[in-house]
C-alpha cells in the first residue's frame, strides 16, 4: 500500500513538472532579444533555414541602415546626406543589420509596411556554437569583421523571400 502511494506521488510531480523548451525554441526567443523593438510574433518559416517572419502590430519606426527596392537592390541609407523621408513608404524594404559578437550571431531584418503595420522577415547568421549546434550553420565567425564580404554575400542571398512579398504587395 505504502509503495502505491509512493507510485502515484512520483507520477504526479513528473506529469506536473514544466517541459524544457526545446533547442530551436531557445534559439528563436536569443534572436528576438536581440531585435531592437517589440515584436507581436516571431515564427520560423518552413523550407528556410535560419529565417524567422515577425509582425507587429504597430509601425517600427526605428530608421533602416538600408533601403532595399523591388529589383532587390540596396542603397544605404544613413549617409551624409538627409534622407528623404523619415517613415517607411510601403513600396520599399527597410533593413537593419545587427550584429552579437558575443553570441556570434548576425542578424539581417527586413521590415515591410502594410496598412500601418511592419511584418518581415529576419535573416540570421550564427557561428556554430556548442549550445546551437546544427549541420545548416556556418563553420566560419559571422561576427569578425575581416569577413564582411561573406557575410553580406550569404545575406544577399537569403533576402529573396522579402523581395518577392514586396513585389506581392506593389502588384
Amino acid at each position: 500500500m505504502k509503495r502505491t502511494i509512493y507510485y502515484i506521488l512520483a507520477f504526479a510531480l513528473c506529469s506536473c513538472a514544466v517541459q524544457r523548451p526545446t533547442t530551436s525554441e531557445e534559439f528563436a526567443k536569443d534572436v528576438q532579444k536581440d531585435i531592437p523593438f517589440k515584436l507581436t510574433e516571431l515564427k520560423a518559416v518552413s523550407n528556410h533555414d535560419n529565417t524567422y517572419s515577425f509582425r507587429s502590430d504597430a509601425y517600427v519606426g526605428l530608421l533602416p541602415d538600408y533601403e532595399v527596392d523591388g529589383e532587390g537592390a540596396s542603397m544605404i541609407y544613413q549617409t551624409t546626406f538627409t534622407p528623404t523621408h523619415n517613415t517607411q513608404p510601403s513600396s520599399v524594404i527597410w533593413r537593419n543589420i545587427v550584429i552579437n559578437r558575443k553570441a556570434k550571431r548576425v542578424l539581417c531584418i527586413d521590415r515591410l509596411i502594410l496598412n500601418g503595420r511592419t511584418f518581415g522577415y529576419v535573416y540570421v547568421l550564427q557561428s556554430e556554437t556548442a549550445r546551437y549546434s546544427d549541420s545548416g550553420t556556418f563553420h566560419w565567425d559571422v561576427s569578425n569583421p575581416k569577413l564582411l564580404l561573406n557575410v553580406s554575400d550569404a545575406i544577399e542571398g537569403m533576402s529573396e523571400l522579402s523581395v518577392e512579398t514586396l513585389n506581392a504587395l506593389t502588384k
